[in-house]
């Protein structure tokens, strides 16, 4: 019965906090000390990862398919699109090529966890007051978002509203910016996956499959909501609202951690 009440926990913090811009690794540091909640294995954080790439492939299905047949067509955007995509990655991974010891360490602490949170937080709110203008997506301000998403490889950080925010200060319009940051994702969630999947080449951590099984679709179910979600605050003007939750979050996990 543990075992369910956490997987089932996890599985909806994962859907929920993977796209919206509250930090589901922040949330997952606060949940450990707070509730007594154990870090998933390896083999669950997979399937849960898996989750939420199909509650994207699955709430971008046209723009992905639509991606897939202009690049084989050689169509002019969606090579500049797939190009952007290959950009933005390359900040993230090499950061995490050397830096991912110093990551991991800081994982371990709710003071760093909060600090990031209330960061995401302030910028988050920033965005209130700012006017971006709004153009199309180039290499350079895929670049440039890409930064921002290998910033949020630190507890706390949102990489959503990281990404998201930093798409939107370059120029990019809001629902544009949403569909780069989901994209650009995939390709890290899958390798990330392809890693763990070769450090436990044999199995499941003592989670039976249909508990893995549970968790995934937990993860995409809530995903995809949580998509949706976020799009329509982001149509409304209200995503900023999500840094006054990071801001009190991270307050929060400051003063009594």
């Amino acid at each position: 019965m543990h075992d369910i009440i956490n997987v089932i926990f996890l599985a909806l913090v994962q859907g929920l906090t993977e796209f919206l811009p509250v930090s589901s690794s922040g949330h997952l540091v606060i949940a450990q000390r707070l509730l007594n909640i154990s870090e998933p294995g390896i083999a669950l954080e997979v399937w849960l990862h898996m989750g939420t790439l199909v509650s994207i492939i699955i709430f971008y299905r046209r723009v992905i398919l639509d991606l897939v047949r202009g690049f084989f067509k050689l169509d002019r955007k969606c090579l500049m699109m797939v190009g952007s995509i290959f950009i933005s990655m390359i900040p993230a991974a090499l950061f995490y090529m050397f830096f991912h010891k110093y990551v991991d360490e800081i994982y371990e602490s709710p003071k760093f966890t909060g600090s990031f949170l209330v960061f995401t937080g302030v910028v988050l709110i920033g965005l209130r007051w700012v006017r971006c203008s709004e153009g199309e997506l180039t290499f350079k301000r895929a670049f440039l978002t890409g930064l921002a998403q290998a910033i949020a490889l630190f507890p706390g950080v949102s990489r959503s509203g990281m990404t998201i925010a930093a798409a939107r200060a370059v120029g990019i319009s809001p629902v544009r910016s949403a569909e780069f940051s989901f994209l650009m994702v995939i390709p890290l969630i899958i390798g990330a996956a392809a890693m763990n999947l070769m450090k436990t080449p044999s199995g499941t951590e003592g989670i039976s499959g249909w508990l893995l099984a549970l968790g995934a679709v937990i993860s995409a179910v809530v995903g995809y909501i949580a998509i949706k979600v976020l799009i329509r605050l982001l149509k409304d003007g209200r995503f900023w609202m999500f840094g006054i939750y990071c801001t009190a979050a991270g307050l929060l996990v400051l003063t009594l951690m």
